[in-house]
């Protein structure tokens, strides 16, 4: 974290703790954390064991018998280590995730960690693209299309910008062999139903197929390749910490030709573990470099 961006009051704190997590400033989380360069974060708890596992494999990383195991507290979120890589759940949608950026921002800078990227690892649904394509967002857009994301603070309404690491989006696209991605826009809304123009909902919506169709068309034309509930939190979170961030997911439908996912839970598997594995890709060549230049 950029050092102008950081919280001053957090000198003041005797012991600060990170109560999500379930870990303090009482630990040593030098000891616990040091030497990570990459925090992957995505929805649920199987996910995030599901690519520190795949972490451990890819990367050659020893784990116990058994498999990985969590770190701290899990009833909010699941934190897993795997040598230089952390692998997090981050809940649904924009609150949720706000929660873990503030406490895992902190937890490595307690942590003494240099240069750390983090990167969204989710599913989404795609406007406009095929079912299983990995979109690597260039921009976070809100559900009104705006590069913006809002947050109301002592009653007031602020606005911060949501770009993201175009450079880190790039590089980690080159990183995806066979798997079938590209870049594109990301739009994160407030809600899974109705803010994202859905016709599935349990109430009737204010407007019409015709309607919905309309702003999907538009939103496709404005860039946008895929739609989730996070992307406007997360950009805006990193660029005012200073952290080079990026946000990799598989699409599950088009919802361009409509709103139901309709795949098998084999290919919903596959398209799930896309994403991990391009993510995956280029942390390994990373690290590679690295050691080839040390």
């Amino acid at each position: 974290m950029k050092s102008e961006a950081r919280n001053p009051h957090l000198d003041e704190l005797d012991i600060d703790f990170l109560y999500h997590l379930g870990l303090n400033t009482g630990m040593d989380l030098k000891n616990m954390f040091s030497g990570v360069k990459y925090v992957c974060m995505g929805g649920s708890a199987d996910r995030a064991e599901a690519l520190a596992q795949k972490a451990a494999e890819e990367l050659g990383v020893a784990v116990p018998e058994g498999g990985v195991q969590t770190i701290g507290k899990t009833e909010r979120f699941s934190l897993y280590r795997v040598g230089p890589v952390i692998s997090c759940s981050h809940g649904m949608g924009m609150p949720s995730m706000s929660i873990l950026l503030h406490e895992m921002a902190k937890l490595m800078d307690y942590a003494g960690c240099q240069d750390v990227q983090f990167i969204r690892v989710g599913t989404s649904g795609g406007v406009g693209v095929e079912p299983g394509t990995v979109i690597v967002a260039e921009e976070g857009l809100n559900g009104k299309l705006q590069l913006a994301f809002e947050q109301v603070e002592l009653g007031e309404t602020y606005s911060y910008q949501t770009r993201l690491d175009r450079q880190l989006a790039q590089d980690i696209l080159a990183a995806r062999g066979d798997i079938r991605a590209q870049l594109g826009k990301t739009m994160g809304t407030d809600d899974f139903y109705e803010g994202q123009g859905r016709l599935d909902g349990a109430l009737k919506p204010r407007y019409t197929e015709a309607q919905r169709m309309a702003f999907l068309r538009r939103a496709n034309e404005a860039g946008v390749r895929n739609i989730e509930m996070e992307a406007p939190a997360f950009a805006a979170f990193c660029l005012r910490a200073g952290i080079p961030a990026a946000i990799v997911c598989t699409t599950l439908l088009n919802r361009l030709e409509g709103d139901q996912v309709r795949s098998t839970p084999e290919q919903l598997a596959q398209f799930s573990d896309n994403a991990q594995r391009v993510v995956l890709r280029y942390i390994r060549g990373q690290l590679g470099k690295a050691v080839a230049g040390a």
